[in-house]
């Protein structure tokens, strides 16, 4: 009888239904051939049209996400990097690094209406709503380039000191830049367009994604070498320092879903949980190697980022430098991942 129900509880055993694996957070949803020069920069959703403005070497491609379509192209944009949109009137800002200008577009014809002088290396821009002030980031200029969207003329330069990269406005007059070569973040009142602050990133070498939890207060400060640290906004002190991949190049954050991501050019994306006292590493999603940028749309939670197919790799030139690969013609495309139901 013994024997009988052992041989009953192991059969029981072997025959229990297994554990459901878990799912993963977000899936590739679709992947969006884009013609072209394997040569892209930032990612940027203008929230009221629902249009992703990819750049993309010499002009900045538009795609409706929702038809997964290419639908128009900024050009004439000659060293394509940052994007920003001014609210008053939809007009759309693009820079060029190779021109040293940022240039306005009309938003429904997509042609040229004017362009404005800016700093050397013109990068990444944003639009600041406290201040009613779009801005430029400058890499060899060391600085940034105020604009009036009203005017189109440009306010007197804000100098940093050093090279800036990724940086965003909290919308109550403060502007938070990651400062690559000094390892720290700069606040820039953006009314004085005046340096209020500096602040080391103790826990990571050469910041380059920075996105803000504005609800909270906190700073999320993704650095190149494998490492990302979250900042109070208050005080700059560093909360936690997280790891994350390598080569990462850009950051956002869903704040529907209390999401932060680091994009990482070794092929993942970094997925934050913002909800704790102290954020935490919630999943690591794999993409493709070269996707160091993304951008986030908040309704959907659609994540979006792009890269080439690799023909080979090539070794970083520092130790917090990302990998820099060669691409294959021809093969540039936009992933998008959206979240698993």
């Amino acid at each position: 009888m013994k024997d009988a129900l052992k041989t009953l509880t192991a059969l029981a055993v072997l025959l229990a239904p297994l554990p459901a694996a878990a799912q993963p957070l977000y899936h590739l949803a679709a992947v969006v051939k884009l013609s072209g020069a394997t040569k892209w920069d930032y990612l940027k959703l203008d929230k009221p049209t629902g249009r992703l403005f990819i750049s993309h070497g010499t002009e900045e491609l538009v795609v409706n996400p929702a038809t997964r379509q290419v639908v128009g192209r900024l050009s004439g944009l000659p060293g394509s990097h940052g994007v920003a949109f001014d609210p008053a009137t939809g007009e759309i800002w693009a820079d060029s690094a190779t021109k040293s200008v940022a240039t306005v577009f009309d938003p429904h014809s997509l042609a040229p209406l004017a362009s404005v002088p800016v700093l050397d290396d013109a990068d990444g821009m944003a639009y600041d709503p406290a201040s009613r002030t779009i801005f430029v980031s400058g890499g060899d200029g060391h600085g940034l380039t105020p604009i009036n969207p009203a005017t189109r003329t440009a306010y007197p330069t804000v100098a940093l000191g050093s090279a800036p990269e990724a940086f965003a406005p909290d919308g109550q007059g403060n502007l938070y830049v990651a400062m690559v070569e000094a390892n720290e973040v700069a606040r820039v009142d953006t009314r004085t367009r005046q340096v209020t602050a500096r602040w080391p990133t103790t826990g990571c070498l050469a910041p380059t994604g920075l996105a803000l939890d504005e609800a909270r207060g906190r700073i999320f400060v993704s650095c190149r070498g494998g490492s990302l640290d979250v900042l109070d906004e208050r005080t700059g002190r560093v909360m936690v320092t997280l790891p994350i991949g390598k080569g990462t190049d850009g950051a956002a954050f869903d704040p529907v879903r209390q999401r932060a991501f680091s994009a990482n050019g070794e092929g993942t994306i970094s997925v934050i949980d913002t909800r704790p006292a102290v954020p935490k590493l919630l999943a690591t999603l794999h993409t493709e190697p070269g996707a160091r940028t993304l951008a986030v749309d908040p309704r959907s939670g659609d994540l979006f980022t792009v890269t080439a197919k690799v023909a080979a790799t090539i070794a970083p030139a520092t130790p917090q430098g990302r990998t820099h690969y060669r691409f294959v013609p021809g093969t540039l495309a936009l992933y998008i991942y959206a979240p698993t139901p």
